[in-house]
C-alpha cells in the first residue's frame, strides 16, 4: 500500500497536466510552466510555438477559477487532442495580451485560431461537452465540415 504522501504526489502530477500544452511528441518538452515563465509580447509569438497544421485553442483562465474548471478543461483537451492544440494560459501571466484579445474579464475565455487568425470564441464556457461541441465543429478536416440539415 502506498503512503498518503506518495499518493498525494502522484495525484498532483496527474492534475498538473490539466493546463499543460497538448502537442505532439516533438514539442512535448514544452510545459505549462515553460510557457508561463517565458514572456511573450504578442499572440503571434505564442502561436508561433505551435507550427503544426492543426488549429490552436487558447484558453485564458483566471487563477481564482482554476480549481473549478480544471477537470472539464482536461476532458475537453483530451477529446479535442486529435483536432486542435489546446493551450491554457493564466490571465495573470499575460494581462496585456488577455486584455487586447478581450479575455481578461471572464474565465475561461477561449479563442480558436486557424492559420494565425481567430475563428471563434467562447466566454465563460467550461463544461467539457459544451466546449467540445462548440469548438469541435471548427476543427474538422476538409470534407468533414459541419453543414446544417435543411428541411
Amino acid at each position: 500500500m502506498k503512503s498518503p504522501i506518495a499518493l498525494m504526489i502522484a495525484l498532483s502530477c496527474v492534475t498538473a497536466n490539466a493546463f499543460m500544452i497538448n502537442t505532439p511528441s516533438k514539442l512535448s518538452s514544452y510545459t505549462q510552466s515553460s510557457l508561463s515563465m517565458a514572456k511573450y509580447n504578442t499572440m503571434d509569438e505564442i502561436l508561433a510555438k505551435f507550427p503544426e497544421d492543426k488549429p490552436v485553442l487558447i484558453n485564458f483562465y483566471d487563477a481564482a477559477t482554476e480549481g473549478e474548471i480544471k477537470s472539464d478543461v482536461v476532458r475537453a483537451k483530451n477529446l479535442l487532442a486529435e483536432r486542435c492544440t489546446f493551450v491554457s494560459i493564466k490571465q495573470q501571466d499575460y494581462p496585456e495580451i488577455a486584455k487586447l484579445w478581450d479575455c481578461d474579464t471572464q474565465s475561461p475565455s477561449m479563442i480558436l485560431f486557424r492559420d494565425g487568425k481567430p475563428v471563434t470564441r467562447l466566454y465563460g464556457e467550461s463544461f467539457y461537452l459544451d466546449v467540445v461541441s462548440k469548438i469541435g465543429k471548427f476543427c474538422r478536416a476538409a470534407g468533414e465540415e459541419h453543414t446544417e440539415i435543411k428541411k
